[in-house]
């Protein structure tokens, strides 16, 4: 019987962990996520960048596991804006509360508040993109990617907001002419930037783990 070598895969994201189902298929592995192991912390993203945050994670669940570790950091950044909403892409405008509970910016405020700063900006300074890096970490080798995908904010957002993914549907891809949000899953494949990534690295994954 063939040995199974385990890869942790630190989302707490489904999708996400679905994407590295999609490009691992059919190798000798078990992906496993936070969820499968009990009283594990969640690794704080103090980085600076999207690869310091990246690699953070993917070293700090291997640490608590001993698993090898593959973590990602990813979000939007418009030129714009000098790289805003950037490595705090869901946390740029939280802030605390009057009661001091503090206060976690919902999807349509962080939609509105790129759309809002960008009103009256044409449409060649609304330069934007997508994309992050990912890590992986096995306690010895680090092996790092990162992929991005290039666009323009659009002056409002075009159709529904995808829960967790405030930003894909002001995202315009002139390589489609559609926003993020609205590739199909083939156009979608064809610029994953998780995808991406994982690709790229997943020969150097596969030899450290000796699959």
């Amino acid at each position: 019987m063939q040995e199974m070598h385990r890869l942790l895969i630190a989302t707490t994201n489904p999708a996400k962990l679905e994407e590295a189902r999609a490009v691992l298929s059919g190798e000798s592995i078990t992906l496993l996520a936070p969820k499968d192991f009990s009283d594990i912390e969640v690794v704080a993203e103090t980085g600076a960048t999207f690869e310091e945050n990246a690699i953070l994670k993917a070293k700090g669940y291997f640490a608590q596991t001993g698993v090898p570790c593959v973590a990602d950091d990813a979000g939007l950044m418009v030129d714009y804006l000098n790289g805003a909403p950037g490595v705090a892409s869901r946390r740029w405008l939280n802030r605390p509360d009057p009661q001091g509970l503090g206060h976690e910016a919902t999807d349509q405020e962080l939609v509105n508040a790129v759309t809002e700063r960008l009103k009256g900006i044409p449409e060649h300074k609304r330069t934007a993109r997508m994309g992050g890096y990912i890590a992986f970490w096995d306690g010895h080798t680090l092996l790092t990617s990162q992929n991005w995908i290039e666009g323009y904010i659009t002056e409002h957002h075009i159709g529904e907001i995808q829960p967790g993914f405030p930003y894909r549907g002001i995202l315009m891809i002139p390589k489609f002419g559609k926003v993020y949000g609205a590739l199909t899953e083939a156009e979608h494949a064809e610029v994953n930037f998780r995808r991406k990534n994982l690709n790229a690295l997943k020969p150097e994954i596969l030899r450290h783990l000796r699959v």
